[in-house]
């Protein structure tokens, strides 16, 4: 029997390895966390370990740090080491783990692909892998770095002892921006690149990180520029940069009639604080900028979430740097369409941030965050108001004596602004009395069989006189469950959160850091980015959205996984169809100015109340319904998020099972043998399908894997685990009576185990442990009657009804 793929690693591929010049500092371990799987209301993780990846590194002379080149993986020792080497699966490790070769032996053999040449080559003996040397020399070779010129330091520089521990796509992200800076800077041009990765993998992170290590290789002579649009992103930033840099990190502000950072190594400011976004007669920008800042003042400058900031006038910026390192980092580069109006300086800059910037060096997407478990898993329910799909002409709304939201009087004609109002004007430019109150007593209903009311969710309203009736709707609801269940109201239970002074803005920290207040927070925009609340349960969309763009950031709330109060899951409430907008492009047209609402795809951070508004009419007398629309799993498809219908996700993984046993009896043999029964379940897993979630769905926890499938797949009765263990010790009573009594009492005691942990209890060294096995003897009580595996193979066939 040949080695499994660890002995194969250590006793076959170690060896060699070692005899061709790589030590243990080149031999790197990268472990994630084991995926999250939507189980239950707050999703759990899957059972045993994550992904372990080994990658080979190059070393250069007594550089602090190794370089990762290459993914080395180990097979089993009578496998095919081409096994499982598609050309696909192997773009896809080198552009995980930013890598250029993936390398894969048995311990005898070894097979390589090349990402430069897109081939795959071998079979050919171990004993003639390359060596750390000429690994290193390809290395430079095919990505045209000199690894001996000064700036290729900034590779093998370590992380910031604050951040030590990063993951491994952080890493990854870092090696990617410092091969493009060096070889921008080789030929000459000035570093621009652009970083996608999911909202919640912790890019400010990875700009920590990369700033140290430009620091520590010496090319940080000039302060460095950390440039966002938003105060809470500021906050954020200085919280990670200070822990590592300490004192020379400051925002930028006046004080005393100065700048505060003026002596700092690292700058962070908003848009605002530079006066990048005044507008002024002569239309100069940036007053604070020109006046603190001279031309070519910084060595760096990242724009924080830069798909948003593509509307304003930020290139002044950029201009007055043309040779600072140029860094963009986002959830959703952003491509735009129809920039004609904009001036031709702004359009080449920020019109477009791929074309700015060039495409992403590196991409992390939500699923592979949640394949590796570092970013929640996400459920999907979808309902919809029935007056939705109806239109209404401004006669139909006159003909209803339409009032004003506000001061109850009657609208006219000139006040209605538009010919016809269909679903995505609801509850905006025009509210139906029934409506709001309908979708939250739904949502409600929702929470509350989903974990209960007593959990965080923000519900992103059209205008901010939606999120007040919204509030108000909420925590009536609320204050009736808690009388009807005798419980005393938590303070702040539904709560506002718009931009400006006493608007609900301070109910943030609470929502964030506290589990007895502030649960449910009705906004617009405020909480659209840049608001870390890793313990919400719930986004909620109450409004209709276009952009992918501004999607995928709300989405992004509720991705964050909080193991202190063990959330490895988000609900995704979906009341207006925006979810399907996952897995679309991010594509979007200039926002134009709109006046008097908070809404829209675009719009700012909260909805105001200014007298200028127009009238906002509200019907009444016609009755609201929400009909569901299905549940989903956010799952990937071709590379991309999409929502999987539960029907569907659950006809996928019957129409597996039944390609492997295509009748009961079949099923029966294949589960009985744990091989074969292990394979099965590893091949749905491997393809993104976890029966575990069915039986969530279906309310078939209490049953075992074996009685979900042959009920679904082959209309067999479903017996309970409880009910099929105490099933096998009544029916076969009398083959325990004629055998060995010490054997009968193991024999009853795998009925009492399968009633307590089904089929994985009874295939498990645990199972000879337990105190009424042990006692009797466990396997040398079944040798009596003959070998132990046929006797338990006996014992499964009874169980199981054979």
């Amino acid at each position: 029997m040949g080695m499994n793929e660890q002995e194969t690693r250590y006793h076959l591929i170690d060896p060699i390895l070692r005899t061709k010049g790589y030590d243990d500092i080149t031999k790197l371990k990268c472990e994630t966390p084991a995926p999250v799987e939507p189980i239950g209301a707050k999703g759990r993780r899957k059972k045993g370990a994550g992904r372990t990846d080994y990658l080979l590194c190059v070393q250069v002379g007594n550089m602090p740090k190794p370089l990762p080149v290459a993914v080395l993986e180990a097979k089993k020792e009578d496998e095919d080491p081409l096994k499982g080497m598609q050309q696909a699966k192997s773009y896809a490790e080198c552009t995980r783990f930013e890598v250029k070769y993936v390398f894969a032996s048995n311990g005898h053999l070894y097979g390589e692909y090349d990402l430069f040449t897109q081939l795959q080559a071998g079979t050919f003996p171990l004993e003639n892998f390359i060596t750390h040397t000429d690994l290193t020399a390809r290395y430079a070779r095919n990505t045209g770095i000199n690894l001996s010129a000064p700036e290729a330091k900034m590779l093998f520089m370590p992380d910031s002892p604050a951040w030590s521990r990063t993951r491994y796509y952080q890493d990854a992200a870092i090696r990617a921006t410092f091969e493009k800076i060096i070889l921008d800077v080789q030929k000459g041009e000035p570093p621009r690149v652009l970083l996608s990765l999911a909202t919640g993998a912790g890019k400010t992170i990875i700009a920590t990180n990369l700033l140290w290590r430009l620091n520590e290789a010496g090319q940080l002579g000039k302060p460095a520029l950390f440039l966002c649009d938003r105060d809470e992103l500021r906050e954020q930033a200085y919280e990670k940069l200070s822990a590592a840099f300490g004192d020379n990190v400051r925002i930028v502000k006046t004080e005393k009639g100065e700048n505060a950072a003026k002596n700092a190594r690292i700058h962070i400011a908003t848009y605002q604080t530079l006066g990048l976004d005044e507008e002024t007669a002569d239309e100069k920008l940036g007053s604070f900028l020109s006046e603190h800042y001279s031309n070519d003042a910084f060595s760096i400058i990242i724009i924080d979430e830069c798909h948003r900031s593509a509307w304003g006038k930020w290139s002044e910026v950029l201009i007055r740097n043309p040779n600072a390192i140029h860094l963009g980092l986002t959830a959703t580069p952003r491509k735009l369409s129809g920039t004609k109006q904009l001036p031709a300086e702004d359009a080449e800059i920020t019109a477009n941030n791929l074309h700015y910037f060039g495409e992403p060096v590196y991409e992390y997407t939500l699923v592979q965050a949640q394949e590796d478990g570092y970013l929640a898993a996400c459920e999907i329910v979808k309902r919809k108001p029935n007056i939705d799909s109806r239109t209404f002409t401004r006669q139909d709304i006159l003909n209803a004596k339409v009032l004003n939201i506000k001061t109850g009087r009657p609208l006219t004609e000139a006040d209605l602004t538009k010919e016809e109002y269909t679903g995505k004007d609801f509850d905006d430019e025009l509210f139906f009395e029934m409506r709001t109150p309908a979708m939250c007593d739904d949502l409600f209903q929702q929470l509350c069989e989903n974990g209960g009311p007593e959990q965080k969710a923000i519900i992103f309203c059209n205008r901010e006189i939606h999120a007040e009736r919204v509030v108000m709707y909420m925590s009536n609801l609320y204050v009736k469950w808690c009388k009807a269940n005798n419980k005393v109201p938590k303070d702040h239970y539904a709560f506002k959160c718009m931009g400006g002074p006493n608007n609900g803005a301070d109910m943030i920290e609470p929502m964030r850091g506290s589990g007895e207040r502030a649960f449910i927070a009705c906004t617009v925009d405020l909480l659209e980015a840049g608001v870390d609340i890793e313990r919400l349960n719930a986004v909620v969309f109450f409004r209709y959205l276009k952009s992918a763009i501004k999607f995928y950031q709300m989405v992004g709330r509720g991705t964050r996984i909080h193991e202190e109060t063990e959330k490895y899951k988000f609900w995704l409430y979906d009341y207006t169809g925006v979810t399907d907008l996952f897995g679309t492009e991010f594509i979007s047209k200039p926002r134009k100015p709109r006046e008097g609402s908070g809404g829209g795809d675009e719009g700012g951070a909260g909805g105001g109340s200014g007298n200028d508004q127009p009238a906002v009419g509200e019907v009444f007398g016609h009755t609201v319904q929400i009909t569901p629309q299905g549940r989903f799993i956010l799952g990937s498809r071709d590379g991309k998020e999409v929502p999987i219908p539960i029907d569907e996700y659950r006809s996928e993984i019957i129409k597996r099972v039944l390609n492997e046993a295509h009748n009961l009896n079949d099923f029966k043999q294949l589960w009985i043998e744990t091989r074969k029964r292990q394979l099965l379940i590893t091949h749905l897993v491997n393809a993104n399908y976890s029966p575990e979630v069915i039986q969530d769905v279906d309310k078939m926890t209490d049953y075992d894997l074996f009685d979900f499938f042959s009920h679904l797949g082959y209309k067999a009765r479903a017996l309970k685990r409880i009910e099929r263990g105490e099933f096998y010790i009544d029916e076969n009573r009398t083959w325990f009576d004629s055998i060995d009594k010490n054997a009968a009492i193991v024999l009853q005691a795998l009925g009492h185990q399968f009633a307590l942990g089904g089929t994985d209890a009874l295939e498990t060294g645990a199972l000879w442990e337990v105190p009424e096995i042990k006692i009797a003897g466990g396997l040398n009580a079944l040798r009596l009657l003959g070998s132990p595996n046929a006797i338990m193979k006996d014992a499964k066939e009874r169980l199981f009804g054979i």
